[in-house]
């Protein structure tokens, strides 16, 4: 009988070892996020009926019952909890196999690479820089954490490639690199050339789309609702142990729950997610277009946008803003600035100004815990 094997071990060559033995023994792995504290550990860990965890102390057996592991399964991931309620993603070596497969086409010889591996590898974006070199066979260094002086140490040394998120992208020098892959939250306005944004979901095997464009073997449409939908051998197996459905159609497509356009010349613009559509005074506002509209000043280094309940407007759109340390910027300055970029409706009616903004450890904002204390008595409509 396959197990699921959790990885309690921080991003090392140790942790290399053990998912390749894992691998070997034909049982499916679970990274373990360490960031979490002991409690929340245990707690993932009975939820999910992990049979047996390795630690830095070795391996032991939890004796879990109720396992669904099947011959195939590769890994087992949480989604981020960007919307509250992260989910049990399963992969299988086919779709790992997909994965390294369609990045080498866009690479070319990965033979001469060298990945430097230093975002969590229980998040996709961290793990495939793993799995992929593994299969690769290409030379592969981990750093427990991002650290930007030991990124661009290890740079100077010789690594050639490696993913990052935003935040991380702006403490280093990314000169150092040859190609940088971003993904995570949203990127800023003015990328170096050797930087590439990737779009793409847990239940995709992370990026699927670079630069706009899908990735060789991947096909992407929009529905009549403006969903974006993914097709091809990248797409997750199952959700594990939820009773949550299938998110793939019966003709192949994965329901991303994002809102898209497509150009004629098949390059794709994230427009939003369906459940951050704003609907103020009867019309939908994208979150995501307020958000541009506001980063786009000089003085802004973060922005969240969100709606919050309104008698007037049944929902305001409101934008959290974390602006430069330096800046005088006040509120009245940048509503009238955004007006400048955006129709009326669209324009935040009210802006905060923040020290920090809630995220998940790939970066990305977690919008439901920003939302959440001005929804305390109210219930929000669900589109």
């Amino acid at each position: 009988m396959r197990k699921l094997v959790g990885i309690d071990i921080p991003l090392s060559a140790e942790f290399v070892r053990a998912l390749q033995d894992i691998w070997n023994a034909g049982d499916c792995a679970f990274p373990i996020d360490q960031r979490l504290v002991q409690k929340q550990k245990a707690q993932i860990v009975d939820e999910f009926f992990v049979d047996e965890i390795v630690t830095t102390e070795g391996r032991s057996v939890l004796g879990a019952q109720g396992s669904t592991i099947a011959e195939n399964d590769a890994v087992l991931f949480t989604t981020s909890g960007s919307s509250g309620i992260p989910k049990g993603v399963i992969h299988t070596h086919d779709s790992l196999q997909a994965n390294a497969d369609i990045v080498a086409q866009y690479f070319g010889d990965t033979s001469q690479m060298h990945w430097l591996a230093c975002l969590p590898p229980s998040h996709v974006g961290g793990f495939g820089v793993i799995s992929r070199a593994l299969i690769w066979n290409c030379q592969l260094t981990t750093l427990p954490q991002f650290d930007a002086e030991q990124v661009e140490s290890l740079a100077r040394q010789g690594v050639t490639h490696t993913s990052l998120v935003a935040t991380a992208l702006g403490r280093i020098n990314s000169e150092l690199f040859e190609r940088i892959l971003l993904g995570g939250a949203k990127p800023p306005p003015h990328l170096p050339p050797n930087v590439t944004t990737t779009y793409g979901l847990t239940e995709t095997m992370g990026g699927v789309v670079y630069g706009r464009t899908a990735l060789s073997g991947v096909e992407i449409s929009i529905s009549e609702e403006q969903e974006i939908l993914v097709r091809g051998p990248v797409l997750m197996d199952r959700y594990y142990q939820q009773q949550l459905g299938h998110p793939i159609d019966v003709d192949g497509w994965l329901h991303t729950g994002d809102l898209g356009t497509m150009s004629v010349d098949n390059q794709l613009s994230v427009t939003g997610r369906r459940s951050e559509l704003i609907i103020s005074g009867g019309e939908n506002v994208s979150s995501i277009e307020v958000e541009d509209a506001v980063f786009s000043h000089p003085d802004v280094n973060e922005v969240a946008v969100i709606g919050v309940p309104d008698e007037k407007w049944g929902e305001l759109v409101m934008a959290l803003v974390v602006k430069n340390p330096t800046s005088t910027l006040t509120e009245d300055e940048l509503i009238a600035y955004v007006k400048t970029k955006l129709a009326g409706y669209k324009c935040p009616k009210r802006i905060e100004f923040r020290n920090e903004l809630a995220r998940t450890a790939t970066g990305k904002l977690q919008k439901f815990k920003l939302r959440e204390p001005y929804w305390v008595n109210h219930t929000r409509q669900v589109n």
